[in-house]
């Protein structure tokens, strides 16, 4: 029985040689390769020199599909195929956040995801992330769409409210029930606990809304 000693060579190196042949051939050298088979290796005699050489490849712009022949000197030559695909960063959270928690900048890691998975309601903008609060509790690393962050709620549907009404000459606060929710700075409609009456205040903190001077005889 002979045992001969051989170097492996993993999938992440031969890809890197792929990759270049490609290019070659006119492959966007911002995407992104992905093999078929994710397994394959090269096993390479300890005598022998580790290089790995990439022939008879061949891209086709339009599927980015492409197939090529990888081999090292005292291999065999293998056949890979696979696809590029385009990438894009993606800000995602780097872990669990719950409803009513506010999103903040060191909760935020970026990650690569092929530009196919990524639909036109994804947050591609941090800015869009940072201040903002789940509408239910978000996993570590998903992608997140518009529709399921918001900003933090200050008024509660239902919850009394403090109308503040602020003139040059004087300031009226008055107390009411909150007809819908409100964020920083939302417009919403609030029922004045003794007049009954419905006015429109705006959101300016928790529990806190602020009435524009054309509303000041409804505050009574």
């Amino acid at each position: 029985q002979v045992n001969r000693k051989t170097i492996t060579i993993e999938h992440d190196e031969i890809e890197d040689h792929i990759f270049a042949a490609l290019i070659d051939k006119g492959a966007d050298p911002e995407m992104t390769l992905k093999l078929s088979n994710r397994s394959v290796q090269l096993h390479v005699p300890s005598s022998s020199e580790a290089i790995i050489e990439v022939t008879n490849t061949s891209y086709d712009q339009r599927t980015k599909r492409f197939f090529a022949h990888v081999s090292t000197p005292g291999s065999k030559v293998i056949r890979v195929t696979g696809r590029m695909q385009k990438m894009l960063n993606v800000p995602v959270l780097n872990r669990r956040i719950l409803k009513n928690e506010v999103i903040k900048p060191e909760d935020i890691t970026w990650v690569k995801s092929p530009s196919k998975r990524v639909q036109n309601d994804i947050i591609l903008h941090e800015d869009n992330l940072i201040g903002k609060t789940p509408k239910r509790g978000l996993r570590a690393g998903a992608l997140i769409r518009s529709s399921e962050v918001q900003r933090p709620i200050l008024v509660e549907k239902g919850s009394l409210v403090t109308m503040i009404l602020k003139t040059p000459l004087m300031v009226l606060t008055s107390q009411g029930r909150a007809v819908e929710h409100g964020a920083n700075g939302d417009v919403i409609r609030i029922t004045n606990t003794q007049s009954n009456k419905v006015v429109q205040a705006v959101v300016t903190a928790a529990g806190i809304a602020s009435i524009t001077p054309a509303s000041q005889m409804t505050m009574n």
